[in-house]
């Protein structure tokens, strides 16, 4: 990496060449053409927050897209190599990373480049159209270390998501732990017998009613301690299941094992309600909203308490059978919630195409409410959107009191997050519950 300034002069036409295709850019990362034995291959996801305004000015979409890229090729070196593999999220190599700690500076000087705002010249004068909240996932590796491209893109891939919950949004490890991960055949195997003997868990993260200040709802979490002290990363549960068959099992687990608490809870006094997150296997399934009612039925739970959560994804994959499924179960009272709102380009479309009753607003847009205008004026416009289709908005990953007093000013209704509790299980969630809700009963009261 290099700054512009230290770029040979007639370097130019060099740089344009250091743009690969996605699929070339994987070939480049093993390739003796990369030079150095030890290499770096980065994920950078660029979330950006002028979605809203990109739906409908295809202008401000290039803008920010050619100036993201303008500011990686800055700082590209002879070997280096990029690639755009989405709207919003680049690939690069790093052709000669000797060193973990040079891949480590090379992923935080692209994340503070990536990370100031993008001005364009509009009606004659410089504004600032973006404001991107850049994330960073890399794997440091050795050319002979026996993984395949795509193994390390989903190991850099896999720390960009890890990378969200870090302070500095930068997170680049070496590879070793892929080499001992369990064989996908062998590890959906112990996952049935997981399921099926009753090693997993699910938690609980509260959900918070931002204008009364009350815990209203939780969402499902499932969980893995295993037998030898080992935790299981979720994604890898998710991951393995929906590549093995065993996805639909998965869900009618947490489905049903969320339910039962929920009539535990309400012979306690405790009364939440409870989402729970589907997957394109069980959203394309005709029998699953009839298995919704008899599980509602079973544990005598109210619909009403049920919110069934999707994201834009799994509705683009299928709008036929999504459109079935949602009209099912909201015949049967299930509330339904589009998750990740706003990391899309086509939210709008969907919102006047399916019927939901809550709107999740993704974490990114979140992280900076407290300090950015730009990310206020983003949040607040999430909102209204929201609210203009008569629904309720739910903003994810709220960490700081400061994110909670600026989303309770922009009118969003619930919010969820670290401020308030990290995913608990179901004895510790109800113990939660009633100190939270009691404490905000006697503020209230308290109040002048």
């Amino acid at each position: 990496m290099q700054t512009a300034a230290s770029r040979a002069p007639g370097s130019e036409g060099a740089t344009q060449s250091r743009r690969l295709a996605a699929g070339s850019l994987l070939q480049y990362a093993l390739s003796a053409e990369s030079g150095g034995a030890s290499r770096a291959l980065l994920v950078i996801a660029l979330n950006r927050s002028d979605r809203l305004a990109a739906l409908a000015q295809e202008r401000a979409a290039r803008v920010v897209l050619a100036e993201a890229v303008r500011r990686v090729e800055a700082m590209l070196r002879p070997g280096d190599r990029y690639a755009l593999a989405a709207l919003d999220e680049l690939w690069l190599v790093l052709g000669d990373a000797p060193t973990r700690a040079l891949a480590e500076l090379a992923g935080k000087t692209l994340h503070d480049s990536l990370g100031r705002p993008v001005t364009a010249a509009i009606d004659g004068r410089s504004q600032t159209v973006a404001k991107l909240q850049p994330v960073v996932g890399g794997i440091w590796f050795d050319a002979r270390c026996g993984l395949s491209a795509m193994q390390l893109l989903e190991a850099a891939a896999d720390n960009a998501r890890h990378a969200v919950g870090t302070e500095a949004q930068v997170l680049v490890t070496p590879p070793g732990r892929l080499l001992k991960e369990v064989d996908p055949a062998q590890f959906a195997a112990e996952l049935r017998i997981g399921l099926r003997s009753g090693e997993l868990e699910v938690f609980f993260q509260p959900q918070i009613d931002l204008v009364r200040g009350v815990c209203v709802g939780a969402e499902a979490l499932v969980r893995w301690p295993r037998p030898d002290g080992q935790s299981v990363r979720p994604e890898l549960i998710a991951a393995v299941a929906e590549e093995r068959g065993l996805v639909g099992e998965l869900t009618q687990f947490v489905l049903n094992t969320a339910l039962r608490h929920l009539m535990v809870w309400s012979s306690q006094g405790v009364d939440p309600g409870v989402s729970v997150n589907l997957s394109s296997v069980t959203l394309s399934d005709p029998n699953y909203p009839l298995y919704v009612e008899q599980a509602l039925s079973t544990w005598d739970i109210a619909p009403s308490r049920l919110t069934l959560e999707l994201t834009e994804g799994l509705i683009v994959k299928n709008e036929h059978a999504a459109r079935q499924f949602i009209d099912k179960v909201r015949a049967a009272g299930c509330r339904l919630a589009l998750d990740d709102f706003g990391t899309g380009y086509s939210s709008f479309a969907y919102l006047r195409k399916f019927p939901m009753d809550e709107l999740k607003i993704d974490q990114s847009f979140v992280r900076g409410i407290a300090s950015e205008s730009s990310d206020q004026r983003v949040v607040r416009s999430l909102v209204e959107v929201a609210h203009t289709f008569e629904l309720q908005a739910l903003a994810e990953g709220i960490e700081s009191p400061e994110q909670e007093q600026v989303l309770r000013e922009t009118g969003c209704d619930r919010g969820q997050g670290y401020l308030f509790a990290r995913p608990l299980p179901p004895f510790e969630f109800a113990q939660w519950y009633r100190r939270f809700n009691q404490q905000a009963s006697e503020a209230a009261l308290a109040a002048p």
